[in-house]
């Protein structure tokens, strides 16, 4: 069902999106702006739905990963800043001194329980003041426990009601349904994540007078604090885009349609194939430097496609091309299948432009040459050592995995993969004959002890472009 919903939602949020982007004189403008709202709002009720049902049948898994709290706070607060100042209300966030600033946990879903207790606390507050604060929770056993209070001058809760709040599709007074909206689903998913997360929430009320959410949290303190502070690379003007050669793999017609017009403007080549199976004879006849890979067509789908593609490329000797998968499934395993199968990346329908062309960006570094005159001049030629010449092979395509394992794991934010699998190619890459692996296996360890996302990915490329040139002779 989230495939079935998602497709058409992928196009009309998508059109959507599309039309606001072109000149519309007043009225039309109101119209396409009313069309964006209420796709957003539908959106946000489907995913209110599947949380809610993944968190029932157990489906729903937590992330742990390293995250700043300032700002991931920084973030949330300028999310509804704008839906505050529309009503006047002031909006405070204040953290306590001692709470500390770098955490390991589940960053998406802490978001997603403020977001909804601050959209709570701003839709039914009519004037006065919204805040959120943070403080160490002094009633909990772990002594990095967080205590995240959200408290508003808004309408209030009738005592009685109180013990309701958090049942599913509850509303404290069903006339609220009419005057603020909502699906009375918000805040028994936030309560469902923050016991998934070992916590707890409760609530505080008087009518007329506002209301006090508040959850405490375990969190763990994240090991980037004892870390050197990286100076931001790249400060100078934004480099051009690459001129990518990009197949992309989808079978609806309105969802290529959409891809086609987010990407009219940039300088990349598309070619569209309809099902897996014409995807793969495409890939194999052309030379992409990136696929946007649907995962549900007829004929072939896009796993098994990516795994006919991933087949082709190691007997081949030919370096991994990045794989986007564009799916409409969202449900517990979807990610970690499209990643098995050898997808470099995984994006969720429907996808916004912005989304669609950042994970292009960021995946192009490790394109590799797709010019036809990759020269004889380029190759890189290692004579190989006689007592390793039938391992060579097979230490040369783990490395090459080793580039799509790195990058899924800078996505993550999961720097200690990056460290280890670094140091691995460090340590072999001189034994086999690879001086460069070696020294690109050492950066990319220090880079990643850095927690330096941007140098990571510059020795992602570097590797991935000697695996493309690099060439074995034997005695």
């Amino acid at each position: 069902m989230s495939h079935e919903i998602r497709t058409p939602m992928n196009a009309i949020i998508g059109i959507a999106d599309l039309l606001a982007k072109t000149p519309l004189d007043p009225e039309q403008d109101k119209y396409v702006q009313i069309f964006r709202r209420a796709g957003d709002n539908l959106l946000n009720l489907i995913n209110d739905i599947l949380d809610l049902s993944k968190v029932e049948a157990s489906q729903l898994e937590l992330e742990r990963t390293g995250f700043s709290l300032n700002d991931h706070l920084e973030k949330v607060t300028e999310m509804v800043a704008g839906r505050a100042r529309e009503k006047g209300l002031a909006l405070v966030c204040e953290i306590a001194p001692n709470v500390p600033a770098d955490l390991v946990g589940d960053p998406t879903r802490l978001r997603q329980v403020l977001l909804n207790l601050l959209g709570n606390a701003i839709k039914f507050t009519e004037s006065g003041e919204v805040s959120l604060r943070v403080t160490p929770d002094a009633d909990s056993s772990v002594p990095t426990a967080l205590r995240f209070t959200i408290a508003d001058t808004g309408i209030g809760i009738p005592g009685e009601k109180l013990g309701q709040v958090f049942e599913p599709f509850t509303q404290a007074d069903s006339s609220t349904t009419r005057r603020f909206g909502g699906s009375g689903l918000g805040l028994t998913i936030s309560k469902r994540l923050v016991e998934l997360m070992g916590g707890r929430i409760w609530v505080e009320s008087e009518v007329g007078k506002g209301s006090v959410f508040a959850f405490a949290v375990p969190f763990e303190i994240s090991a980037a604090v004892n870390r050197p502070t990286v100076a931001p690379i790249g400060t100078g003007p934004e480099p051009a885009l690459p001129a990518l050669h990009i197949l992309l793999v989808e079978d609806s017609p309105d969802n290529r349609t959409i891809t086609m017009a987010y990407l009219e403007d940039t300088p990349y080549r598309v070619d569209i194939a309809e099902t897996g199976a014409i995807a793969c004879e495409k890939f194999i006849a052309g030379h992409y430097d990136l696929v946007l890979m649907d995962r549900q067509m007829p004929i072939m789908d896009g796993l098994t496609a990516t795994r006919t593609i991933r087949a082709w490329e190691q007997a081949n000797d030919r370096p991994p091309t990045p794989i986007i998968a564009l799916t409409a499934s969202a449900l517990k395993g979807d990610r970690e299948m499209c990643l098995a199968a050898g997808c470099t990346a995984f994006l969720t329908k429907p996808i916004k432009q912005e989304v669609l062309l950042q994970a292009i960006k960021e995946r192009s570094i490790v394109a590799p040459r797709s010019s036809k005159e990759s020269s004889r001049k380029d190759t890189i030629l290692v004579r190989a050592n006689p007592k390793f010449a039938d391992l060579i092979p097979v230490f040369l395509q783990n490395c090459r995995q080793n580039v799509i394992a790195m990058l899924d794991a800078l996505d993550r934010g999961d720097f200690e993969t990056v460290e280890i699998l670094g140091h691995g190619m460090r340590g072999a890459g001189g034994s086999y004959g690879f001086q460069p692996i070696t020294d690109i296996g050492t950066a990319l360890e220090q880079a990643a002890e850095s927690a330096d996302t941007d140098a990571s990915r510059k020795w992602m490329g570097e590797l991935s472009r000697y695996l493309d040139r690099v060439e074995i002779i034997s005695d």
